[in-house]
């Protein structure tokens, strides 16, 4: 075996040596997130494999509520968090890249069997609000102590609930679910809404084996959000590439 060839298959043992398999949790967040079997698929989940396989990595995904993914992700028994936001309770455990921002507005919605009328947050003190339990929804609805809140573990639940009486209200976005609350027959949306400029994160928790990682995975996601290639990897889903932060005023 001649030196060169013997040092290629050197260099290439070597690489798989570093080479580590990602534990990345999916769940359903059309468009930009989709459980197909075994695999995520979706810009995002694209956006990570991209950056991964040009490290050398690899990544396993499972399916799991969004809840379970973030207390999981406290323990480090989970390495990649797609599409989500950020506050200030999560920058605790995660180490996160922002690879773009999307307007979100929250609505209320009102149960068909209640008579309600929502102007303002100060408006539903004396109601029950439903949300999905461990989302985030704005810096003012999680800031808003004062109001009784119920967490659920679908909209589904949520939305039974509204159908029957049972719960005054729901708390939802287009970033969860927003059209099955739409769908709901006799559904009222508040006249009180929230909006803000919302990041979208991928983190790799602190206490992940795979935090190592976290610096250079960090700069391959930054090359494909710098040199424009997250627009064309959303526009092949037929999706509007997320705004970034030069682009927000």
């Amino acid at each position: 075996m001649n030196k060169a060839i013997f040092s290629l298959l050197l260099l290439l043992l070597c690489f798989k040596s570093f080479a580590d398999t990602f534990l990345g949790h999916c769940r359903n967040r059309e468009p930009d997130l989709l459980v197909q079997g075994q695999n995520c698929k979706g810009p995002v989940p694209e956006m990570i494999e991209i950056a991964l396989k040009r490290l050398g990595h690899t990544v396993v995904w499972s399916e799991v509520p969004w809840k379970r993914s973030i207390e999981t992700a406290k323990k480090g028994m989970v390495d990649i968090l797609p599409r989500h936001s950020m506050n200030e309770e999560r920058k605790e455990f995660l180490h996160a890249i922002t690879y773009g921002y999307k307007v979100r507005k929250i609505f209320y919605m009102i149960s068909p069997k209640k008579d309600i009328y929502i102007n303002e947050l100060e408006d539903l003190v004396p109601y029950t609000v439903g949300m999905l339990r461990g989302s985030f929804y704005s810096e003012n609805f999680a800031k808003a102590s004062h109001l009784t809140k119920e967490s659920f573990g679908s909209n589904d639940q949520m939305i039974r609930l509204l159908e029957s009486g049972r719960l005054d209200v729901a708390i939802t976005s287009s970033a969860h679910e927003l059209e099955k609350f739409i769908d709901l027959k006799g559904i009222k949306q508040a006249a009180y809404s929230d909006s803000f400029f919302n990041s979208r994160n991928i983190s790799i928790p602190a206490k992940s084996a795979m935090v190592k990682h976290f610096a250079a995975f960090r700069h391959e996601v930054e090359k494909v959000i710098h040199t424009g290639e997250i627009n064309d990897i959303f526009k092949r889903y037929n999706i509007p590439p997320p705004t970034q932060k030069t682009n927000l005023y």
